[in-house]
């Protein structure tokens, strides 16, 4: 059975349908969780000091509210009785991030969720899901609504 499971949360409430499975499935196998959310890198591409100082505060409030999502989820975990860590990462690509943690903290199962793609831009384009899905080298366990 599974002994570290990495989920990767955007705070939708899809991700915490993913989360709340992975963390029954975790429960039952008696493993360790890890849950990530990946946050793109503050760029700022803005020569005024007044737009520059709004993109800052927005970069900010994103940030607060990533750790702000990340310390309930923990909590949740804490009080399930769970051994969970919550790691806020900054990457350009979210799905190379998340493999790339997976790999770092020695997870052995990715449990994520997949938003059904609804035009043909979205499945041209791809999703994160099927990114990791594609590139992983453990198993990825997809939750769907």
């Amino acid at each position: 059975m599974f002994k570290h499971i990495l989920i990767p949360t955007d705070g939708s409430p899809l991700a915490q349908i993913a989360i709340d499975q992975g963390f029954a499935l975790a429960k039952e196998a008696g493993a360790k969780v890890t849950v990530v959310t990946v946050s793109e890198p503050f760029h700022v591409i803005a020569s005024d000091v007044e737009d520059i100082a709004a993109i800052a505060e927005e970069e900010f409030h994103r940030c607060e509210e990533a750790e702000h999502l990340l310390r309930d989820t923990q909590a949740h975990a804490t009080a399930m009785g769970l051994d969970c860590e919550a790691l806020l990462a900054r990457a350009g690509r979210p799905d190379e991030a998340i493999i790339e943690i997976a790999d770092k903290t020695g997870c052995d199962l990715i449990a994520m969720a997949s938003h059904r793609r609804r035009s043909f831009v979205e499945m041209l384009l791809g999703s994160v899901t099927a990114k990791v899905l594609k590139n992983s080298k453990i198993p990825v366990l997809v939750y769907r609504q």
